[in-house]
């Protein structure tokens, strides 16, 4: 008797929830007519559509239908709209958060090559099918333009086809210009619904990499600092040293080193000194070095030179550089090349390290480095110094008498 009751409870529930669904279905929208729904995560407007009580977990037991106004804004009954055409013919455009793409019927444009004649704004057609052409390019390209209009920011632009003249005396496409535009509420409303969560406040601490403060300076022969009034001669050494200051146990290392006629870092042309970790190539060929002292600064000299074509030029060094260890590693050492017995030493540690300086000098776990530029400085490219007229003949200016211009 208990089964029976239940079975008809049950079937005289499913007969009542038919008919109500039967008594609404004029007024409901298609959406609701499936089995499940699928609702929109989130709605923007430029005012708020429904109060905001309605989303309230604390008003009534959870078990209450959709309230008329929230079951119309989220289950809204989309109606089928034509997209603006011309002749009949179709131009679909979809915008999304950052892009726009509009989709054009190939039968507006007439035979022949009609890709090389359309044009949204600037921009040529992205692809094409058998029937379509395609543009698909973000919002601020292309010429698009921006304004604001009612609360709703408009990116608006215009799409445009000029073909070519007809060489008879008929023509089987027109030129037009069509403006498009995507339209985005500037205000996002949400709201929370179901629960609020309760968030656990955590401290990190991380220490900061390359917290040092690192400085990059010209200096003359005497390690002083080079005034704004002197300079350097062509072929002699120039010398500079970089300084940060440092805890116990770590030491200073340069990486790279390459001299620039610009204050930027990514100009051209430029020309390598150092390079591979701590390597002075230059040394190869001219008398630049590395010179051993305290673990703070590196300090180091190379061969003056003009880059090829420039004259009275200032020149600037970009070193890159960080904090390491003591005790020198294949990616952080200070190498110098000895010509005479042709092999690269450290300035303060084993040598080993340097033995991949002719060929990659590598690491799983590189770290992380600073560029720092120096001040700038000149090369005058006729005065000798009283030491440079007095070398005897025949010994060289610039690394053994290699060209004083570079590229």
């Amino acid at each position: 008797m208990l089964k029976l009751l239940l079975l008809l409870l049950i079937f005289s529930s499913e007969g009542t929830s038919d008919t109500h669904t039967n008594q609404n279905r004029g007024k409901t929208p298609t959406l609701l007519q499936d089995r499940y729904l699928s609702l929109p995560m989130f709605l923007d407007s430029d005012l708020p559509l429904v109060h905001r009580d309605f989303f309230s977990p604390a008003r009534g037991s959870g078990q209450e239908p959709l309230p008329g106004p929230v079951r119309q804004l989220l289950l809204p009954a989309w109606t089928d709209t034509e997209p603006r055409s011309l002749s009949g013919v179709t131009v679909r455009t979809s915008c999304e958060r950052n892009r726009m793409r509009l989709q054009v019927d190939r039968n507006i444009l007439g035979l022949g090559q009609p890709v090389a004649h359309l044009r949204l704004g600037s921009c040529r057609v992205s692809r094409t099918t058998a029937d379509h052409l395609y543009f698909e390019h973000e919002l601020h390209g292309c010429g698009t333009k921006r304004k604001m209009l009612d609360n709703r920011i408009v990116y608006f632009n215009e799409l445009r086809y000029e073909p070519p003249e007809p060489t008879g005396p008929i023509r089987r496409a027109a030129a037009f210009r069509l403006p498009v535009a995507c339209y985005f509420n500037r205000f996002v409303y949400s709201y929370k619904i179901g629960y609020k969560p309760e968030v656990q406040i955590r401290k990190v601490v991380k220490k900061m990499k390359n917290a040092a403060k690192f400085v990059l300076t010209p200096r003359n022969a005497e390690w002083e600092e080079l005034s704004p009034s002197h300079h350097y001669v062509l072929g002699e050494p120039m010398f500079f040293e970089a300084e940060s200051v440092l805890s116990d146990g770590e030491r200073l290392y340069v990486n790279t080193c390459y001299v620039t006629p610009e204050k930027s870092h990514t100009s051209t042309p430029r020309y390598p000194v150092i390079k591979n970790f701590g390597c002075m190539v230059e040394g190869k060929i001219s008398r630049s070095r590395f010179f051993p002292h305290k673990n703070s600064s590196v300090r180091f000299s190379v061969d003056a030179f003009l880059f090829k074509g420039m004259t009275g030029q200032q020149l600037y060094m970009f070193c890159s550089m960080f904090v390491g260890g003591s005790d020198p590693t294949p990616t952080a050492k200070s190498c110098n090349y000895e010509p005479k017995n042709q092999r690269w030493v450290e300035v303060s540690g084993s040598s080993s390290v340097c033995d991949c300086c002719d060929s990659s000098c590598s690491s799983d776990h590189p770290a992380e480095t600073q560029t720092i530029s120096s001040t700038s400085w000149s090369i005058d490219p006729t005065v000798r110094s009283a030491s440079t007229a007095k070398m005897a003949e025949g010994t060289f200016l610039m690394g053994g008498g290699r060209e004083t211009e570079l590229q």
